[in-house]
């Protein structure tokens, strides 16, 4: 029996893996599950692009596909439809939203789409209005939570990618829809959530616990608006004097009455008021940057069937939300913003929220 050689076995071996590597590597790069290298022919999506992997996909979307306008934000963007907004504006749009990012997140997202798209001419975004009272650097997640390999230009790193036992399995679900292109998926589908929840009264209060009320109304303190003025700076105002020819629309994330409630009975009111009061002052001024609220829309807000929980509202919301804007209903100016404040002081300070807890 021939002896086989130890020095050949190991040279056997270390080619055979490094074919493996080669071919696993190759594999992910022409499939390309996070659209790392390119976007998918005609605004298509991978079936397996959702919600649970926005911050995967979204860079690569806005690096490669084609379009000159995007709807971005949280999960409060997520029920967009981007037919219904191209529709109306008559423009070729993506969606990239990211579930729970602060105001810092969102614009890094769009300072590499003004970098590698310069035919943007409109950006519609959602600005939480829970996330006012951020700092200019909050992130909401720990920094490993962010696949930060996929964001830059740096070849090297490039190997998390391209040799990652779950992005091959999902490499693998998506060669499958190349050789079928009828699975694909639109931007209207990308994250969209409205069919897997349940709307409606009972849902928003089963999810909410519901605190003692206050015994003292908090006020906006020196310190947080500082926090106002800086983030909204360096994260929504800045990048809109940076490039005068892209309309920005900036809309507060219209949520429901019991969201108010919570402010209520935590005694957050009228500093919530307040800090949205400075923030509008901030806000108007710039010819590029268009403010909407819809905090006025009484019927909407008030409509338990609207909502999941006290801030999600379903993509009818989103739907009329596009309408709302297209009509420039709901846009707060300079010389309507004290206005809309007073109403919306006189409503919400003076809301029968007992009864929203009631059974009948």
């Amino acid at each position: 029996m021939r002896e086989i050689c130890p020095r050949k076995a190991f040279v056997s071996v270390c080619f055979l893996t490094l074919l493996m590597l080669f071919f696993i590597g190759a594999f992910i790069y022409i499939v390309d599950p996070f659209y790392h290298y390119r976007g998918l022919n005609g605004g298509k999506l991978y079936p397996t692009t959702n919600g649970s992997n926005e911050r995967y996909v979204n860079d690569g979307i806005i690096k490669h596909y084609d379009y000159n306008a995007m709807i971005i934000g949280t999960s409060m963007t997520e029920n967009f439809k981007t037919s219904e907004f191209d529709s109306l504006f008559h423009l070729n749009s993506i969606k990239v939203p990211a579930a729970g990012a602060s105001y810092k997140e969102i614009n890094e997202r769009l300072e590499t789409a003004v970098k590698y798209n310069g035919n943007i001419k409109m950006i519609l975004r959602c600005l939480d209005y829970d996330r006012l009272l951020d700092g200019p650097d909050d992130m909401h997640y720990d920094e490993s939570y962010y696949p930060t390999y996929l964001y830059n230009d740096f070849l090297l790193d490039d190997v998390k990618y391209l040799w990652n036992k779950k992005i091959a399995g999902k490499a693998l679900l998506d060669f499958k829809t190349l050789l079928n292109q009828d699975k694909w998926i639109s931007f209207d589908d990308y994250a969209n959530w409205q069919n897997e929840v349940t709307f409606g009264k009972e849902a928003i209060v089963s999810s909410y616990e519901r605190t003692e009320q206050a015994k003292d109304e908090k006020d906006l303190t020196t310190q947080e608006r500082n926090n106002i003025r800086e983030n909204l700076y360096q994260n929504v105002i800045q990048i809109a004097e940076e490039n005068s020819g892209i309309d920005f629309f900036y809309f507060f994330s219209p949520y429901s009455i019991y969201y108010w409630d919570s402010l209520n009975q935590s005694g957050e009111l009228t500093r919530q008021l307040e800090a949205e009061k400075y923030a509008i002052e901030l806000l108007l001024g710039y010819d590029n940057i268009h403010l909407y609220s819809f905090f006025d829309e009484y019927e909407v807000i008030s409509n338990s069937n609207n909502y999941k929980d006290i801030q999600h509202y379903s993509e009818d919301i989103n739907s009329q939300i596009l309408v709302w804007i297209k009509d420039g209903h709901d846009e707060i100016t300079v010389d309507n913003y004290k206005e809309y404040l007073d109403r919306e002081k006189e409503f919400y300070c003076n809301y029968d929220y007992e009864k929203l807890f009631s059974d009948s």
